[in-house]
Formats: C-alpha cells, structure tokens, sequence
C-alpha cells in the first residue's frame, strides 16, 4: 500500500507538475519535461495498480514483481551514475538490500502457495 502511494504521488507530480517535481525534488541533470511526464504517465497507473493488488489478491505478485523489477533497474541505473557523490551511492546500496530482501520474501511466499 505505502508503495502504491509512493509511486501514484511520484508519478502524479511527474505527470501534472514536472517543472515542480524537478525543480523541488529531484533536480538531477538538465530538466527534460517530455521525459519526466512520460515518467510520471507509467509511475501513476503502476502506483494506482499497487494499492489495487492490495485488495485484489491475485494480481498481488504480479503487480508487485512488476514494480520490483522496475525498481531494481532504477537502481542499477543509480550505481551506475553512482560516481557523482559517494553519499548517494551508500543510500542506493541500502535500497537495493531492501528491495532484494523484499523480492526474496514475495517470491518464497508464492512458491509456498503453489
């Protein structure tokens, strides 16, 4: 549920107000408004799926393997720009143990439904 949130107010603010979202949260790189809308047009409906799975059941692991691995690639592109501040790094490393521990724990829970 916190990540459906997460992702629907992430991808909301990219959608409706990028010039906000990069200039207040994320002022990383130049600002591109087209690719931060077409950021924000997938987070939306990704973050809305997620608090859906909530209470549809069967579409938990799907959604939420879905939004797993697109984090992981969103962080694997963070390590990859990691050069640019060794605090941003450490921050990125913790969130990958997270997520991963997260993907295990979805993962041996589903094969023990099986």
């Amino acid at each position: 549920m916190f990540c459906g949130a997460f992702y629907s107010l992430t991808g909301g603010l990219l959608f409706l107000f990028p010039g906000f979202f990069f200039h207040a949260v994320a002022p990383i790189g130049p600002y591109n408004r087209h690719y931060a809308v077409d950021l924000g047009s997938f987070l939306l409906p990704l973050g809305v799926f997620l608090i859906a799975a909530a209470w549809k059941l069967e579409w938990s692991q799907p959604v939420t393997g879905l939004a797993a691995f697109g984090s992981f690639l969103h962080l694997l592109s963070h390590l990859r720009d990691a050069s640019l501040s060794s605090r941003a790094i450490a921050a990125d490393l913790f969130f990958m143990v997270i997520a991963g521990l997260l993907f295990v724990v979805f993962w041996t829970c589903g094969r023990q439904e099986s």
